[in-house]
């Protein structure tokens, strides 16, 4: 099916599900890894189905904090290693769930720098211990700072070196801040670097310290507009949805 007739398909049916009120407006809190995927998919089917759509992204960890103090939107997007602690809180419908793409991590560093070589662990070691100062996300926050922290430095046992020169992310896209020079290299998610101007990307981490986190949707409990909601999260999971994600270095989940 082509993009074009798949659209075409979901318009019909979102606006059979439209009630006298009129459009629906779908909220979604997202983990900020989907950002420029989910952004322009859900464009394409709002324009579509005549509906509205409203995000807003954080951190993995930063969401669950929301939900926990009562927050709650149409669709939660979050790495799917989260979605059973979730269900068991009776914050999502676990039958709403899909599976939206993969993403694994990589480096990159400003436009004209040298590239340096992070293929294996012992390289990828040379190159943090080299560098005045690196970036990646505050582990309390993000599910790729947890995993550097935790299972990159921690395992390579350089910890406490990197952290004294590193500035942690606190959302959004970190490698912004090797575009502006405030440091030389950032380790984020490849869907955050490849969005940000000014930046080379050096590569993936080496498949021994790599994490590859599959992002997954569903409708919250206690959804203003579950149906909408659904048919969002089909569309997204659906070949023309998907191409948004694939077209982002997000891989089929």
């Amino acid at each position: 099916m082509t993009m074009r007739a798949g659209l075409a398909a979901l318009a019909a049916a979102c606006i059979a599900t439209v009630g006298p009120a009129g459009a629906a407006e779908v909220t979604v809190m997202s983990g900020g890894a989907v950002r420029s995927a989910f952004n322009d998919a859900a464009s394409g089917w709002a324009k579509a189905s005549g509906h509205k759509v409203v995000a807003v992204f954080a951190p993995a960890g930063d969401l669950r904090r929301k939900i926990a103090a009562g927050e709650r939107a149409d669709i939660l997007i979050i790495p799917v290693e989260n979605f059973a602690a979730l269900e068991k809180e009776g914050a999502i419908d676990p039958g709403t769930r899909r599976d939206l793409g993969a993403v694994a991590m990589g480096a990159a560093v400003k436009q004209g720098a040298r590239v340096p070589d992070i293929s294996t662990p012992h390289k990828l070691n040379d190159t943090q211990l080299a560098a005045k100062y690196v970036t990646y996300m505050d582990p309390r926050r993000g599910t790729s700072g947890k995993h550097f922290d935790e299972s990159v430095l921690g395992r390579l046992g350089v910890r406490d070196e990197v952290r004294a020169k590193a500035t942690l992310g606190e959302g959004g896209y970190i490698a912004e801040k090797v575009a502006s020079g405030e440091v030389e290299i950032a380790f984020h998610q490849m869907t955050e670097i490849l969005p940000v101007k000014g930046i080379t990307v050096v590569g993936l981490l080496p498949a021994e310290l790599q994490k590859t986190t599959v992002y997954s949707g569903a409708v919250m409990r206690g959804a203003r507009n579950p149906r909408e909601a659904q048919a969002l999260l089909d569309y997204l999971a659906s070949p023309g949805g998907r191409k948004y994600f694939l077209d982002r270095g997000f891989t089929a989940p």
